[in-house]
């Protein structure tokens, strides 16, 4: 049993995933909870319909200042008072939305459950071996690495969402540049605001060329293009970044397409591991 739980482990080293989104203090007025929940529930069904997505995901309000949200193992997407009463409009609550999707349709919820359990055997193990702080600083940066690669992959699946759904996919490049701090993040779960937007920015080019032809009209929008343009024209002047570039989407479409091929499922693999799990520790 424990060789089987450790083998787990190790196959997933390569995937841990956080969910919530960047979170800080805000002061809010005028809050009406009643329609804070009615306006998450309408857009969050607008983009289950529009998807397909076959998992039974119910929508949440936060009675909290803070500006986040986040999904969990129970299929629940939280968003938070303080986040509601700072997007511009429901163009950008539904890239927030999107984005939460985006963690339960690639199994970061289940994944990161099955995770925490793994790591902390670990951890538990090496600090025997190494010491409590190297161990935990260890810990620290496999699990921030990973989560990264699962933000970068729920902004580009909640850009394919909100498209699909009607929704202007540049109000995820808006939203996140006012919520995202560029920092240096060799120690952050989330990866740095510039590297999330160029992501999301290159992957709405490739993938919805008219969609950035018409822009988006935000301060915010504008602002983010400003930051990224020095490197967006840096690539397009570059045969070899082009060439880098366009590799790289090619990869992103085909998972694209097979992620587009399974929304109508009502789990994911990490699901199935982690009720293995669940069920083993009972």
């Amino acid at each position: 049993m424990k060789k089987f739980i450790f083998g787990i482990v190790f196959m997933l080293i390569a995937n841990v995933s956080v969910m919530a989104a960047t979170s800080t203090a805000t002061t809010t007025t005028n809050w009406d909870s009643a329609a804070a929940v009615q306006r998450v529930n309408t857009i969050g069904k607008k983009l289950i319909v529009a998807n397909g997505i076959g998992q039974n995901i119910t929508f949440k309000v936060s009675d909290q200042a803070d500006i986040n949200a986040y999904a969990n193992i129970n299929k629940e997407v939280y968003v938070y008072k303080g986040l509601l009463q700072y997007v511009t409009d429901d163009q950008e609550l539904a890239a927030v939305i999107s984005h939460e999707l985006g963690h339960i349709l690639n199994g970061h919820c289940a994944k990161q459950g099955v995770l925490n359990t793994g790591v902390n055997i670990l951890a538990c193990a090496a600090a025997k071996k190494v010491g409590n702080v190297a161990a935990g600083v260890g810990q620290q940066l496999v699990s921030s690495k990973m989560s990264r690669k699962d933000e970068f992959e729920a902004d580009i699946t909640g850009v394919d969402i909100m498209t699909k759904a009607g929704y202007n996919p540049l109000a995820m490049i808006s939203v996140l540049n006012k919520i995202c701090g560029n920092y240096v993040d060799i120690l952050q779960s989330h990866p740095s605001g510039e590297k999330r937007l160029l992501n999301i920015y290159n992957y709405v080019e490739y993938n919805y060329p008219a969609k950035l032809k018409s822009g988006f009209k935000s301060d915010s929008y504008s602002k983010a293009l400003t930051m990224l343009n020095p490197t967006i024209q840096k690539r397009k002047a570059s045969a070899s970044l082009t060439k880098k570039f366009e590799k790289e989407q090619k990869k992103l479409l085909v998972k694209k397409e097979k992620r587009m091929a399974k929304t109508a499922k009502t789990s994911t693999i990490w699901d199935g591991y982690y009720t293995t799990l669940q069920l083993m520790a009972q």
